[in-house]
């Protein structure tokens, strides 16, 4: 199986949205660094997990529980 190599030499755009991902967890979350080899994507999830973070209609507490509940009924680490 091939692995997925990480963009070497990000554009200014993926620089901007892993600083994004850094501030809000700490360190640049593995999925984004997979995304930034199509950028479309990356933005068009970002857009998306972004309007339901912020503009979702749960409490920010009941969601983090949420997340995991669903990691721990998927066996992933959270």
């Amino acid at each position: 199986m091939q692995r997925v190599i990480e963009v070497e030499r990000p554009r200014l755009v993926v620089r901007i949205l892993y600083s994004i991902g850094r501030r809000l967890f700490g360190q640049v979350p593995t999925p984004e660094r997979i995304m930034a080899h199509r950028l479309s994507l990356m933005v068009g999830l970002g857009a998306l997990y972004g309007a339901i973070r912020w503009a979702g209609r749960i409490d920010a507490r009941l969601r983090a529980l949420l997340q995991v509940q669903v990691a721990t009924l998927y066996g992933s680490v959270y």
